[in-house]
């Protein structure tokens, strides 16, 4: 059974024909939250998106998390290095608030929803992302977010 996951692992690994024309990317991610974002294609349609972020926007709150995507891309077709992306995902964090001088900080756990499109420059190692989706939190603040963000990757 192990030799039969080793092989599957190997061969998933090894595919070098992605969506975008790129295997991997790590970027800053500018919206609400802001974060550095790493994307790592595992076949041609699939990838797995890594987001560590910061939301400061909040007046005395401050959170840090961060988020695991599994995004399903496919082509638009006429436009050349244009695809759009959906896919599922969690996150977790931890939210410090500071009211009159009293801090309290609180841990949070969502599923998550992402869609959006991306656009991989022929060219040079960049690629441009813009996406939103709800978050469903489940323990403090539970109920539904809504977000969204624009992202600037270095592929390689």
């Amino acid at each position: 059974m192990k030799r039969i996951f080793i092989v599957a692992l190997l061969a998933v690994c090894s595919l070098s024909a992605y969506a975008q024309n790129y295997e991997k990317s790590l970027g800053l991610r500018l919206g609400r939250p802001v974060g550095l974002t790493y994307k790592q294609f595992v076949s041609t349609n699939n990838a797995f998106e890594v987001i560590v972020d910061l939301d400061f926007f909040e007046e005395n709150v401050f959170k840090v998390g961060g988020s695991g995507f599994y995004l399903w891309e496919w082509n638009l077709g006429e436009v050349q290095g244009l695809d759009w992306f959906v896919g599922p995902g969690a996150s977790a964090g931890v939210f410090v608030v500071n009211v009159n001088d009293n801090t309290s900080s609180d841990f949070n756990v969502s599923l998550d929803g992402l869609i959006g499109l991306e656009y991989k420059f022929a060219n040079i190692p960049l690629a441009l992302s813009a996406d939103f989706g709800p978050r469903f939190y489940f323990l403090n603040d539970a109920g539904i977010y809504w977000g969204g963000a624009l992202s600037v990757r270095y592929t390689f």
